[in-house]
């Protein structure tokens, strides 16, 4: 039951939060009622969920050029052309220095003729020019299954690093943008949407690196994330991580590896840097992100109309292969 009322209280629509309470509170009743305990922070999810009770800011900064990143494998490229397309719609204020996919070199073939019929200039690259197989098998020693999740974090910080743009929107493959937003605001600061979701290995572990509380106000596992990368590289260069090599080195020797997912070291090292830095670069605006079982994904993206309905309500829609 809990699902429902999370989907519906992540609009970006306008929702009392009296009724959210009771509706939570009556949740936890039925739960108990079974016998069972039910594991929902309210509390962070009403932080994100009203971050902002205004309408969001569109007298933004519109002179930044934006590259789109994407870090993908074949299992999402029937998500992949879409994401595409409506990222590029989402960021039309914006000029658009280049589309940049990342992908496995077993797929780069196959993602180059996802986007040879269409008018976008897309560049694939092969993700070991950004992280080499040595490292990855380095990465895979250690994490073993769970080693091309962390090489996807890797790929996203290092393509960033790279960028010859004034920023970089970095994007899951499985997320699609529904509406464009004010990436920056009139002053330049930029977007950060806070997340409902609490891993407390990820804040432990960049805690190490003196950049998060253990217990953070808020978190920004989001999907999508603008970057930049000069900030980026000062974050990187003040904790002595600013090649791959180092980061790799660190995060093996570093993470707690009896945790199923140990570390974020792209949103959440971004995102938690930010927000505690001493400059205000960052404006909070609400996420309003909805998760659909993949499943559902080619009714949703064949029919323009549901999306177009959807985009009334949320701002993004991510189809995870495990939802």
């Amino acid at each position: 039951m809990i699902g429902p009322i999370v989907s519906a209280f992540s609009s970006r629509c306008y929702r009392p939060r009296f009724v959210f309470r009771f509706l939570v509170q009556l949740t936890r009743v039925l739960y108990a009622f079974k016998g069972q305990t039910l594991v929902f922070d309210a509390k962070r999810f009403e932080r994100a969920a009203w971050v902002s009770r205004f309408r969001e800011n569109k007298a933004g900064s519109f002179k930044k050029s934006v590259e789109l990143v994407v870090v993908s494998t074949s299992k999402d490229f029937d998500i992949l052309p879409n994401s595409v397309a409506y990222a590029i719609r989402a960021l039309s204020a914006y000029q658009i220095y280049g589309i940049r996919i990342i992908v496995p070199e077993r797929d780069l073939e196959l993602c180059r003729n996802l986007f040879s019929s269409n008018n976008l200039e897309v560049s694939v690259v092969d993700e070991s020019d950004l992280v080499n197989p040595e490292l990855f098998r380095k990465i895979s020693e250690v994490f073993k299954k769970r080693n091309t999740w962390v090489l996807q974090q890797l790929l996203k910080v290092s393509a960033v690093q790279k960028s010859k743009a004034d920023s970089v929107l970095i994007l899951d493959s499985d997320t699609v943008l529904l509406r464009p937003r004010p990436w920056f605001s009139a002053s330049g600061a930029q977007i950060l949407m806070p997340s409902y979701e609490f891993n407390s290995s990820y804040y432990e572990f960049l805690n190490t690196l003196g950049m998060s509380d253990k217990f953070p106000e808020h978190t920004f596992i989001s999907h999508h994330m603008i970057m930049q990368p000069h900030i980026l590289n000062h974050i990187l260069k003040t904790v002595g991580l600013s090649t791959v090599e180092e980061r790799v080195d660190y995060i093996c020797e570093k993470s707690d590896l009896s945790n199923h997912s140990p570390i974020c070291i792209e949103y959440e090292l971004y995102g938690q840097s930010l927000i505690q830095g001493e400059s205000k670069e960052y404006f909070l605006e609400r996420w309003a992100n909805i998760s659909v079982p993949r499943k559902h994904s080619k009714l949703i993206l064949n029919f323009p109309g549901i999306k177009k309905f959807l985009s009334l309500f949320y701002n993004s829609i991510s189809f995870h292969s495990w939802s």
